[in-house]
């Protein structure tokens, strides 16, 4: 004989199959009260939704149904913005900052440059159908790309790259792993600093070996994952 929670797990499983990412579905306490059991039933239940992927809870708010995790397959050269629209989601920016400064030590290294070079500094925050999926923090070589701050930086980086300055986009690096976001990352993201992200940190250079970009990215680990 099934557990009680194991029949509110396949009701629940099949219901939320009919509905669209987004929804919000029924309290605990109304759960509870639905299918004649304890919260902690019930609670047992969410949470193994929640861990798989079909549930997302926002305290305070409630529990949804979960967006489809986004796949981003990381062999390749392809941009943010080409993962969401593979993924079938429509890609967006949030220009957060977009500065010019003087490097720092470890970033003239990077760029194989003099220690006061300049350097363009730009924070996005990367959305898929309008939800925070991302927070980008790029830093790239100013004298490879004069005049960019004056491009829209709310559109593709990489597409505005290869049509205004011609430039093939060759990764040189790229490193993966996962850590809980910042204060200023969660409020970014809207997340709790409790969920988990995946950091991303890419360098890559131009199709002639001249190294333009180092970028640090922090995304939603219930959201996004990545193929290597």
């Amino acid at each position: 004989m099934a557990h009680k929670y194991e029949e509110i797990l396949q009701d629940l499983t099949g219901r939320i199959a009919t509905l669209e990412a987004g929804a919000r579905i029924p309290t605990e306490k109304e759960l509870a009260a639905e299918f004649g059991a304890s919260t902690m039933t019930v609670r047992r239940a969410l949470q193994i939704l929640t861990q798989n992927g079909q549930l997302r809870g926002v305290p305070g708010r409630g529990t949804f149904v979960a967006h489809p995790r986004v796949t981003k397959m990381m062999g390749s050269a392809a941009s943010f913005t080409d993962a969401m629209r593979s993924s079938g989601r429509r890609p967006s920016s949030v220009l957060v900052e977009a500065t010019v400064r003087r490097s720092t030590a470890e970033e003239a290294e990077w760029f194989e440059a003099p220690e006061d070079a300049q350097v363009y500094s730009i924070k996005r925050v990367r959305l898929g159908d309008g939800v925070p999926l991302g927070f980008e923090v790029s830093t790239l070589s100013a004298p490879l790309l004069p005049g960019l701050l004056a491009a829209n930086l709310e559109q593709s980086l990489y597409d505005t790259l290869a049509t205004q300055y011609g430039i093939t986009i060759v990764r040189k690096s790229i490193v993966v792993s996962t850590r809980l976001p910042r204060p200023d990352e969660a409020e970014h993201l809207r997340i709790e600093p409790t969920l988990p992200c995946l950091q991303t940190i890419v360098t890559s250079e131009t199709g002639d070996g001249r190294p333009f970009e180092h970028t640090v990215s922090v995304f939603r680990g219930d959201l996004y994952e990545i193929s290597l």
